[in-house]
């Protein structure tokens, strides 16, 4: 019984360690701090990286946004991680409330949850469980992806519901 017990505790904290490498606590467009962990508590996370420059981020917004309204009320969460430089934060700011997005949106002005996540292109965008395993990751954006990105938060939802 007691290797049972040594077994799952140290499972949980392997879990647990994996997880935290991606933990993450970024300030979001008021000023509020933003915690990956926390997000997590509600239900399966979608972390979407973007940036002004980048018309297909921005085109993805859209479609994520749409996709947010829809199921944030079964559980999925969105986080929106701009990348630009502090200087680009007013516009940042001026360009979501512009589009009335719904959706937590977070500025990683040095790119370090960007890069700790492994990301390399825009957009790109990680699909987390909420158990902070992540599930998917998507790289680019072209019209048509967003079929695949709705049937992916079904299948989580389904599978968290479990």
């Amino acid at each position: 019984m007691a290797k049972i017990i040594l077994l799952t505790l140290f499972f949980f904290i392997l879990s647990n360690r994996v997880f935290s490498q991606y933990d993450f606590e970024l300030d979001d467009i008021e000023g509020n701090t933003v915690k990956l962990s926390e997000a997590l508590k509600k239900g399966p996370v979608f972390v979407h990286f973007w940036a002004m420059w980048c018309s297909s981020c921005k085109d993805e917004l859209k479609i994520l946004e749409n996709l947010n309204s829809k199921y944030k009320d079964s559980g999925f969460v969105l986080i929106a991680v701009n990348i630009d430089n502090p200087k680009s934060s007013p516009k940042v700011k001026s360009f979501i409330v512009s589009k009335n997005y719904d959706f937590a949106v977070v500025l990683d002005p040095v790119s370090s949850v960007f890069a700790n996540f492994g990301g390399q292109n825009l957009p790109f965008s990680v699909f987390m469980d909420k158990k902070g395993n992540i599930v998917k990751t998507y790289s680019g954006f072209m019209e048509g992806d967003e079929s695949s990105i709705e049937t992916d938060i079904k299948n989580i939802l389904t599978a968290d519901k479990k």
